[in-house]
């Protein structure tokens, strides 16, 4: 099993991540990603919440690359939740919409930075004190 996996990476041009080495995106850096945390009201399932913070941002102007969500989740002590999503390409087109989503939705975002989980209120939590859940 272990030289199919090393086959398939070899073909993929990169390694396959193992369920138990999994970490919160964002924890790590990837050259040319982007990982965003959006508050997560559990109004509706993820999907829904991916895409209306999307179509709230009004014109995308990204040229290039693309924005996916994340199945991790993460719950603060205080009990805000947040999604994963990153994206790649155009960073600062993607950036732009994901904030502007944001706004108009009213929702904070947030980003790993070191060991904490830095909210866009000026919050910063350490992310040990959070439950992450890789879904």
């Amino acid at each position: 099993m272990n030289n199919d996996r090393k086959t398939l990476e070899s073909i993929l041009c990169g390694k396959i991540e193992q369920s138990a080495d999994r970490t919160a995106p964002g924890t790590n850096t990837v050259a040319g990603v982007e990982f965003v945390y959006y508050e997560d009201y559990e109004t509706s399932g993820a999907a829904s919440q991916f895409h209306t913070l999307l179509d709230s941002a009004g014109e995308i102007v990204a040229s290039s690359g693309g924005i996916v969500s994340d199945s991790c989740r993460i719950v603060a002590p205080n009990g805000q939740r947040f999604r994963a999503l990153s994206f790649h390409g155009d960073l600062d087109g993607w950036r732009a919409a994901v904030e502007a989503g944001a706004r108009t939705l009213g929702v904070r975002l947030a980003r790993i930075q070191g060991r904490h989980l830095m909210v866009s209120d000026g919050q910063s939590v350490l992310l040990s004190e959070c439950n992450v859940d890789l879904g």
